[in-house]
């Protein structure tokens, strides 16, 4: 069963292939085009519609799209409405006979003014090609909401060769009011100009699919543009007794799923993508806890393991592990092989017991090591420790970790310290390295701040569950070239948000500001192609009081008591315990799941299955006009100088490999750095780095950005 909500780029794309044409724009028939938008401000109007323009709508909805008195300095504007929305999308288009005659290898300025009562408004443009026929060439981002006129600019992308003339459409995918005007086209001459908020914070849009969405606890992109989300079960013991485990396979292109067959209940496994691209799922729940009864029983987790093919979009068994782990953490090594440790795997004595087996998935041979072929250190690595592959092959811990922090055999607690995975020799660096309130990094977010090469570690917030209080704002960055490396004070969370103190599904939020001496937990980390660090989601309390705010971080040539946090525009979804974001392979950000302590009506905790995702302010520089890859080899070696050509001129070039995340954890998440050489006609040398410890095999996302900051939609490459 598949769920659309398709924005108004894939509805338009979908007509054009002909299942519902568009008036006018599936036909060649045309006047000679001319620069200049014709009708600019709805004032003619021919058989009650402006003459140039036409109406369309498309999927299962029910609205207007009609002249209204209502023009912005003229009489005349066009109020595109839907009341009524379970698919597809209403807009006002240009017409074949007034399309825009262009040059190809320019660009060109679009702007427009707008007020609309939704947030999913978007321009579309479509070009016809030599042979006549007209293509989806591009969209522009969501624009905002608003209730009084502003401005939006919209710079195209250099027109392709063959392109004879180009129109657009101003579309509305939600139920509201969109009201539009005052149309100019001219060519592009200098910087882009930028207006509206989403400028510098972003905008962020909210899909929501009733009761058909999905608990999105586990959420792992893919190098086919797709994400895979997990629930398993979901955090329901009532699911878990009928056997209900969930998989959904979303795609954010067309906003559509496709459900999973899941084997056994994944729910709070591990897992990380493989060199070939499939995702190795480890463990996951065998038993769930119930602590009311006469015979307590705690969390158990499975031996199970299987391999997702996004190929075949279905799960294969690899052999099982040598214990139950749940809540374990996997970690790529740089010859393909992944580690695990941690998780619960019994329960006793009123306890859970924790695994201390470090299990090893052999790349080479396609399964999981005997426990005697791995080395075993024997740690209590508590759940879901975040370890890190740093330069020297070593794992590094940073002292980010859920459900407590792994201790040492006298039951202190263990700091941040280096682990050999080949020899299980463990090395502790002295007083927690520096890291500030080492008990309180319960739900932390621990990334390698980009680029990989610097080698520079940063924890984000988190909480100390078994004492009253909030959460930290705190953040701590450590060097790990350093010869005795130690935490150093990062720039605190700001603390300039709202906190939505009411219960969460039950309709009454309630929102008051942040207290100035709070945090944030279960927050979510995620590096973004332009090198710079996206924080977003968490709560100051335990599975409450959580925190609307979001900013964004830039490392780059900065000392940690240089660095600074720049708010931008929050998620308007409250996102704690089981939230996780992920960024999407065109530079937007998907964020998912939310898991309050508030009950549902079957008797399974309350989720939110809600998708917000989240355009950078990076997508709306320059008009929108983003530079795109034209060429690239799709196999690439370490130390190698692929060549790629561009369509516009770059600066920079860097490879982001995918997330996979939950709790707050993806010790794999990490930007490598790509010195780029310039070879003139715009193609490009570029410099792979020697080393698999900086970027282990897999598939990336291979980003360029402009001198203005801008990166492009990614392509995928395979580094082997």
């Amino acid at each position: 069963m598949k769920f659309h909500r398709s924005r108004a780029s894939a509805v338009l794309c979908a007509s054009l292939a002909g299942a519902t044409a568009l008036p006018g724009l599936a036909s060649s028939a045309m006047a000679a085009p001319t620069g200049k938008v014709q009708n600019p401000g709805f004032e003619k109007v021919s058989g009650g519609f402006p003459s140039c323009w036409t109406r369309f709508s498309t999927g299962k909805n029910t609205g207007t799209v009609q002249v209204v008195n209502d023009g912005r300095g003229s009489k005349r504007a066009v109020s595109v409405k839907i009341t009524q929305r379970s698919s597809g999308s209403r807009a006002v288009v240009q017409t074949a006979g007034c399309a825009l005659k262009v040059q190809p290898g320019k660009r060109y300025d679009l702007e427009l003014s707008y007020k609309s009562t939704s947030g999913k408004a978007a321009v579309t443009l479509f070009r016809q090609k030599a042979n006549g026929k007209w293509v989806k060439w591009h969209t522009q981002p969501y624009l905002p909401g608003s209730k009084k006129y502003r401005l939006a600019v919209a710079r195209t992308p250099v027109v392709p060769g063959g392109t004879k003339a180009v129109r657009f459409a101003m579309a509305l995918e939600d139920v509201g009011t969109l009201v539009t005007d005052n149309y100019k086209f001219k060519l592009a001459g200098g910087k882009a100009r930028c207006v509206g908020s989403e400028c510098t914070k972003g905008h962020w849009i909210v899909n929501d699919f009733g009761n058909g969405g999905v608990r999105a606890i586990h959420s792992v992109m893919l190098h086919n543009g797709k994400v895979l989300l997990i629930a398993g079960s979901g955090n329901g013991a009532n699911r878990f007794n009928r056997g209900e485990f969930r998989t959904w396979l979303y795609n954010p292109k067309n906003n559509t799923f496709k459900n999973i067959p899941t084997p056994y209940d994944m729910f709070c496994a591990g897992h990380v993508q493989l060199p070939d691209g499939r995702v190795l799922v480890v463990s996951g729940t065998q038993e769930y806890s119930d602590y009311s009864g006469p015979q307590e029983t705690g969390w158990i987790g499975s031996k199970k393991s299987y391999v997702f093919n996004p190929k075949t979009e279905r799960y294969t068994k690899v052999n099982d592990l040598n214990d139950g782990h749940w809540y374990p953490s996997a970690t790529i090594l740089d010859n393909g092989d992944v580690y695990s440790v941690g998780g619960y795997a019994g329960y006793r004595n009123n306890g859970n017991v924790v695994s201390l087996v470090a299990e090893r998935f052999s790349w080479k041979q396609g399964r999981w090591l005997p426990a005697g072929q791995v080395a075993q250190p024997q740690i209590n690595w508590a759940t879901y420790p975040s370890l890190v592959l740093a330069g020297d092959g070593r794992l590094f811990y940073n002292g980010s970790s859920v459900f407590s922090h792994p201790v040492n055999a006298d039951g202190t607690l263990r700091g941040p310290g280096f682990l050999d995975p080949d020899t299980g020799a463990w090395g502790a660096l002295p007083g927690n390295g520096g890291l500030r309130a080492p008990e309180a990094r319960d739900m932390s977010a621990g990334v390698l701040l980009p680029p990989a090469q610097d080698q520079r570690v940063m924890v984000v917030g988190g909480k100390n569950f078994f004492v009253n209080g909030y959460a930290v704002r705190s953040t701590d960055i450590i060097d790990l070239k350093q010869r005795n490396p130690r935490y150093q004070a990062g720039p605190d969370l700001p603390n300039n948000g709202v906190v939505n103190v009411g219960p969460v599904g039950a309709g009454q939020e309630m929102f008051v500001p942040q207290p100035a001496q709070a945090g944030k937990t279960y927050v979510s980390a995620v590096i973004l192609p332009d090198g710079t660090v996206f924080e977003t989601g968490g709560s100051q309390g335990n599975r409450a009081e959580h925190v609307h705010e979001a900013s964004i971080l830039d490392p780059k040539n900065k000392k940690p008591a240089e660095m600074k946090w720049k708010s931008v525009a929050a998620d308007p979804v409250s996102r704690t315990y089981h939230n996780t974001a992920v960024l999407l392979d065109d530079g937007r950000v998907l964020a998912a799941g939310s898991n309050p302590d508030y009950p549902a009506g079957d008797g399974d905790s309350y989720f939110d299955t809600r998708i917000s995702i989240y355009n950078p302010p990076y997508l709306y520089k320059e008009g929108g006009a983003r530079p795109r890859i034209t060429s690239v080899p799709k196999g690439w070696s370490y130390g190698s100088k692929p060549v790629i050509t561009t369509d516009a001129k770059i600066t920079k070039a860097a490879l982001v490999r995918p997330v996979a995340v939950t709790h707050s954890s993806d010790p794999n998440q990490r930007l490598v750095n790509v010195p780029v050489t310039s070879l003139g006609g715009g193609r490009y040398r570029l410099q792979m780095d020697k080393r698999a410890e900086m970027a282990p095999p897999g598939w990336y996302m291979l980003y360029v950005t402009t001198g203005s900051g801008v990166p492009s939609p990614a392509q995928w490459v395979h580094v082997n």
